[in-house]
């Protein structure tokens, strides 16, 4: 499958890695949607599922936009 023709929130897979289920946008077939392409412009961060710094959606850098910004790790006692 060509780069632009695959579904962007499982990277073409049909699965989501992070929950290891069926991709909603896609139904499993892996093709891109314009659901994909929406959600993946004003997504929520989710950080917060793997390093707290990076984020398995986009694989960008954590965007949170709340006073909760989760950017400083602290680690338990």
């Amino acid at each position: 499958m060509m780069q632009a023709e695959h579904c962007p929130v499982c990277t073409g897979k049909g699965v989501i890695e992070l929950t290891d289920s069926q991709c909603p946008f896609c139904n499993g077939t892996g093709e891109r949607t314009k659901a994909a392409e929406s959600y993946i412009k004003v997504h929520i961060c989710q950080c917060i599922f793997l390093d707290r710094k990076n984020c398995p959606i986009c694989g960008k850098k954590c965007h949170h936009n709340t006073p909760n910004r989760p950017k400083v790790l602290i680690a338990p006692m």
